[in-house]
């Protein structure tokens, strides 16, 4: 069972994430859901009692297969966020992960269904793509700085 609850109109959840580079740091792997205008990381929900790092790589391992990937903690997010009328505050536990083999295809879907498609992407380029949340650009672009930042989109929406 996954780490969430919703109570009244908003919703909580604990997830993990990576972001994934390839060995000499000069792509990074960015997943997209058909028919989203936006970037994310791969990951998903931590589930009751399990430890992030196990967390990362059954995420990797279910979305992708792949068990060669070196991790370390990278940082944490905090995101708040109103979606359908609920507001959602998410944790998000981030892992560096170097993916030890050559990449074999540019673009490619995920084992969990053509829904999920997958892209590796040149760093040097990341500003050219639409990636939630923002602050993800910055910290694939220092992969060597552990981060925690917050991004509030609900306090910031309700002072505008």
């Amino acid at each position: 069972m996954d780490v969430k609850y919703t109570d009244n109109g908003f919703y909580f959840c604990l997830r993990v994430s990576a972001i994934v580079f390839n060995k000499d740091l000069s792509k990074v792997l960015l997943f997209n859901v058909e028919g989203r205008q936006f970037y994310l990381l791969p990951g998903g929900k931590i589930h009751q009692l399990e430890e992030s790092l196990d967390g990362i790589k059954r995420e990797i391992s279910e979305e992708l297969g792949w068990e060669n990937i070196d991790y370390s903690f990278f940082g944490i997010s905090e995101e708040y966020v109103t979606d359908k009328g609920c507001d959602n505050h998410q944790i998000n536990l981030i892992y560096k992960g170097i993916y030890k083999d050559d990449i074999k295809e540019e673009q490619f879907k995920g084992l969990e269904g053509d829904w999920a498609n997958f892209r590796w992407v040149d760093v040097k380029d990341i500003d050219n793509y639409n990636i939630f949340p923002e602050f993800t650009k910055r910290v694939i672009k220092e992969p060597n700085k552990m981060f925690h930042t917050i991004d509030n989109l609900i306090k910031k929406n309700s002072t505008e």
